[in-house]
């Protein structure tokens, strides 16, 4: 959760998904963003640019959802993504995303990530790695700096969020 309201916008879903709390976003494919309007999607992969992180859990009422869950109980697939059951649409709705703030949560893909590195998007689910993973030479688009690594796959950690570009 973020400290006070720091750095909060809104953004609607480009797609009707399931998304958990510190899910990284990153600009749709098709980009229907006007000036009264910003949609954003699940990024398309590894080193993305990010738009921002998931303030809340995006699912329908009564998922059986906790705070440490990130594979659906009934298929053992991760929950951001998936589509929820009609008559839940998340498709453009508007939801918070952290874009600058001293602390949020962010899930890690993999427990590459030591204190103090700065993360980038891992994959297509919106889960974080370290920058130590870009190839040296390349851009790396950074959510933020981490606070502490992970000890385990898909563990939510705490990362102050500062969305920039750096070489690398």
């Amino acid at each position: 959760m973020p400290l006070g309201n720091e750095g909060l916008t809104a953004a609607k879903f480009d797609t009707n998904i399931r998304a958990l709390r510190g899910t990284v976003m990153s600009l749709p494919v098709y980009n229907p963003s006007t000036e009264s309007d910003f949609y954003v999607g699940l990024p398309s992969g590894f080193n993305t640019a990010p738009t921002g992180v998931l303030s809340q859990d995006v699912v329908e009422p009564g998922y059986p959802l906790t705070s440490e869950l990130w594979l659906d109980p009934t298929t053992n697939n991760p929950i951001t993504g998936s589509t929820p059951p009609t008559p839940f649409t998340s498709q453009g709705r508007a939801w918070g995303l952290v874009i600058n703030a001293a602390e949020a949560e962010v899930i890690a893909a993999d427990t590459t990530i030591q204190a103090e590195d700065d993360v980038v998007i891992a994959d297509a689910y919106g889960r974080v790695t370290s920058i130590r993973n870009v190839t040296t030479g390349n851009t790396a688009y950074v959510v933020g700096k981490a606070k502490y690594p992970p000890t385990a796959v898909n563990q939510r950690i705490r990362i102050q969020v500062n969305l920039h570009q750096t070489k690398v």
